[in-house]
C-alpha cells in the first residue's frame, strides 16, 4: 500500500476478501477515522459498520482494541515515513536544498490533512503501550538514517556531530509543527510556505555547525 491507497477501502462492503485484505481494510477504514478523532475515540463498532462486518469479526484479525490501535499508528508511522523520504537523492550539494524543500512540503500536507491523529504523535505523548512507542521512534530513526545516507552519496562525511544534528532538527521540525497547528499558540499567521522556508533554513543552519556549507549553488 502507498500513501495514495488510504483511501480505498472507502466504500468497501461485505466482499470476499482473503485475510490479509481483509485486515488491510480495517486498517484503513481507521486511518480515515483519524483525520477527524483521536485515536482513543476510533470506534470499533464504526469501523466495523463501514466494513459492512460485524464488530466481532474485526476481533479475528486484531486481539483487542489496543492492538487494532497499535496498527493503525504502526500503519501511519509507516506513511510519514515514506512520505518523509524524498522521491530521488541529489547528486550534488546544489540539489539538496530544492529537494529537501520539496519533501518538507509534502511531509507538512500529510501532517496538516493528520493533524487530529499525528500531533499527539510529534508532540511526544507519553503511550503506555511500548508497540506505539517502538512505532514511532523507529520512524523517526528511519529518517535520520535516510539523511545519513544521501550525506554519503554525495561525499559528506557523516561524523557523529551530523548524525546527532540531524536528530535534533528532526525533534525541532516536530515541535514546530505542534505550535504552528495549536490555534492557541499565535503562530497561526504564518503561511504554510513560510513555515516550509523556516524549517529549510534551520537545516541550513544546522548543517552550517557541523561544518556543512548548503549555501552553494
Amino acid at each position: 500500500m502507498t500513501r495514495k491507497s488510504v483511501a480505498a477501502a472507502v466504500g468497501r462492503k461485505r466482499t470476499r476478501l482473503s485475510p490479509q485484505a481483509r485486515r488491510q481494510q480495517f486498517i484503513d477504514l481507521g486511518l480515515l477515522s483519524l483525520k477527524q478523532q483521536a485515536l482513543e475515540q476510533v470506534s470499533i463498532e464504526d469501523i466495523a459498520s463501514q466494513a459492512g462486518v460485524s464488530a466481532g469479526l474485526l476481533f479475528h484479525y486484531f486481539d483487542s482494541k489496543l492492538d487494532f490501535q497499535v496498527a493503525l499508528v504502526e500503519e501511519q508511522a509507516r506513511i510519514v515515513g515514506e512520505i518523509a523520504t524524498p522521491e530521488r537523492e541529489p547528486e550534488d550539494l546544489a540539489e539538496v536544498m530544492p529537494i529537501l524543500s520539496a519533501t518538507l512540503g509534502t511531509y507538512v500536507d500529510h501532517i496538516m490533512e493528520n493533524r487530529q491523529s499525528l500531533l499527539p504523535m510529534l508532540a511526544g505523548v507519553s503511550w503506555s503501550e511500548p508497540r506505539i512507542r517502538t512505532a514511532v521512534k523507529t520512524v523517526r530513526e528511519q529518517i535520520v538514517r535516510h539523511f545519513v545516507d544521501q550525506a554519503g552519496n554525495i561525499g559528506v562525511q557523516p561524523s557523529p556531530q551530523f548524525v546527532l544534528a540531524v536528530h535534533g532538527w528532526i525533534a525541532v521540525v516536530e515541535e514546530t509543527l505542534v505550535q504552528w497547528l495549536d490555534e492557541n499558540a499565535g503562530f497561526a499567521a504564518m503561511t504554510r510556505d513560510e513555515v516550509v522556508d523556516h524549517l529549510a533554513t534551520m537545516f541550513v543552519g544546522m548543517a552550517g555547525a557541523v561544518g556543512l556549507d548548503l549555501t552553494v549553488g
